[in-house]
């Protein structure tokens, strides 16, 4: 109990990792907005009043901030949340600049939940815990400036990663009740199941990477097989140094496959965005050291005590 209580109380953990999924997230919000803007007054504006009952049914009270407003006042709004998520993904005044970037982002993509998929909503409920969390101790424009202290230290502290442990087990429920589904279907079962969205035209930006995958069957069977076992896998692999490494770069792989094969980048990004808080704290220093230099690094980060080091990304490791 006491060990508990030391590792909720004394120190915020995973400082890099929470900061590494604010920038993945944000340039997942800002990505996702981008590629859409030719198309954002048909998909999200004036004409999409054809997706209304839709939106009436998801009762996402943002939405109205954008409901019913002509062409000029939605891309003035689209382009304000396209700052916002520029602000957030570097980590501007964080604390103010993310929950106005969650709640624009949800007014926008809610307008159209008919066009929506599972990135938003693992967007959404990862960017909520963030909220809670100390996203810009490193790698922000933040981290830069004069740290406030608002709460007592020890209420900061287990704020922080009673939100990390949230957002943590949100990834592994969804990793583990995604292969759960996946082994009760028969494709799955028979090693085709990744065959049939591959062959879905909307799904193949770039058609001849799909038939080189499908049309060598070894492969395909073995992508399978893999996908939902390592989904069903990863809450255990979590708990040894070794197998988590593992287990990090075979879902970022995987994400990384589902971005280039079935045209999904922002919702891969997504989900390797709170992936990055499994990553361990001596990988991104290793990683902080080989792509800054010195000048920059020494300016950077929080003003830490020797006797209160920043732990590691796994929940929990000392």
């Amino acid at each position: 109990m006491r060990r508990i209580e030391t590792w909720l109380f004394a120190d915020k953990h995973a400082l890099r990792g929470a900061a590494m999924a604010r920038i993945l997230a944000g340039l997942a919000i800002l990505g996702l907005l981008t590629t859409n803007f030719l198309s954002r007054n048909v998909l999200f504006g004036p004409g999409s009043a054809w997706a209304g009952p839709a939106r009436e049914e998801a009762g996402f009270p943002e939405a109205a901030l954008v409901t019913g407003h002509g062409t000029t006042f939605v891309t003035m709004f689209y382009l304000a949340t396209m700052v916002l998520a520029a602000l957030f993904t570097v980590g501007w005044h964080t604390r103010v600049v993310g929950p106005l970037t969650l709640m624009c982002h949800i007014a926008i993509i809610e307008q159209n939940p008919v066009v929506g998929d599972q990135g938003d909503n693992i967007l959404r409920i990862g960017m909520i815990w963030m909220l809670f969390m100390h996203t810009s101790e490193f790698w922000s424009l933040d981290a830069r400036g004069p740290r406030r202290r608002i709460l007592p230290l020890w209420l900061s502290n287990a704020m922080h990663n009673a939100a990390l442990i949230a957002l943590g087990s949100q990834v592994v429920i969804s990793y583990v009740v995604a292969g759960m589904f996946k082994i009760k279907g028969e494709p799955w079962g028979a090693g085709t199941a990744l065959y049939y969205p591959l062959q879905v035209s909307q799904f193949r930006p770039l058609p001849w990477v799909n038939d080189l995958v499908t049309s060598n069957a070894t492969l395909l069977a073995v992508a399978t097989y893999a996908a939902f076992s390592i989904q069903l896998a990863f809450p255990f692999m979590l708990l040894n140094r070794l197998t988590r490494r593992l287990a990090l770069m075979i879902v970022v792989g995987m994400h990384v496959s589902i971005a280039v094969l079935m045209a999904l980048p922002w919702f891969s990004l997504s989900m390797i965005a709170f992936d990055a808080i499994f990553v361990s704290t001596a990988t991104y220093v290793a990683f902080d050291r080989w792509i800054r230099p010195s000048w920059w690094r020494s300016s950077d980060g929080p003003r830490r005590s020797r006797k209160s080091p920043e732990l590691s990304g796994q929940l929990p490791q000392h």
